[in-house]
């Protein structure tokens, strides 16, 4: 079963998809793509995380989105002639399924119905973004931190009724900078703050989230 907007197609549509790509991985820290690598195939990210970055004056890495299983990577690679114009970095064990143009082609020509899947995921895509620059823009590190978390949250399942649900993926303290866009030393003073208040708890390379309304109350008020 594929994840995103592509798991509500018909089971036979989805093996033809599948059945097109081939499926790739990767490790933690390695490049799905470079900025000047011609965008000739497609990735549908099936599992893992993936953030895409640019080089900024420096040698800034300049984090423009993170992305998790159902995403769309390097969707340069529908107009003809383009590269990529960004690195694409795994930040945990990921897969994704690698679709040519050619192949891609041939199977919209014979499920349109992954033409409509394909439109409605590259749409949820776009509003992401624009919330990302929004929240940049009118909240505090503190609450998108809060939001992060809890979007973490939902890539696990329902929260269990004891209260608490711990990140299976691990989840660094610069990973949440780059989903942030904050540094690694502010988001760690914040969970410091975090935990001291109640909504989480810290392990070996794992988060603990122990208070959910809490963290909502945080997503709408900033830390004082």
């Amino acid at each position: 079963m594929l994840p995103g907007a592509f798991g509500a197609l018909p089971t036979e549509t989805q093996a033809h998809l599948l059945s097109a790509g081939r499926l790739g991985r990767w490790g933690r820290a390695d490049l799905l793509f470079h900025p000047e690598d011609p965008a000739e195939t497609l990735f549908l990210l099936t599992r893992g995380s993936v953030r895409l970055y640019r080089l900024g004056t420096g040698a800034r890495e300049v984090t423009l989105d993170v992305h998790g299983p159902g995403a769309l990577l390097g969707i340069s690679a529908l107009t003809p002639g383009a590269s990529y114009g960004m690195y694409a970095e795994a930040m945990d064990d990921t897969e994704a399924l690698q679709l040519g143009c050619g192949n891609l082609n041939r199977v919209l020509q014979a499920h349109p119905a992954v033409g409509v899947a394909l439109t409605e995921q590259m749409t949820q895509q776009t509003r992401g973004v624009q919330e990302r620059l929004s929240g940049l823009v009118f909240l505090e590190v503190s609450q998108r931190l809060a939001l992060a978390l809890l979007g973490l949250a939902e890539r696990e399942g329902p929260w269990p009724e004891e209260g608490s649900l711990a990140l299976r993926d691990r989840v660094s303290h610069q990973d949440l900078a780059h989903l942030v866009g904050s540094t690694r030393e502010t988001i760690t003073k914040l969970l410091g703050d975090f935990r001291m208040r109640g909504l989480l708890d810290l392990g070996y390379r794992r988060i603990i989230l122990t208070d959910r309304p809490g963290l909502q109350r945080a997503v709408r008020e900033p830390l004082r």
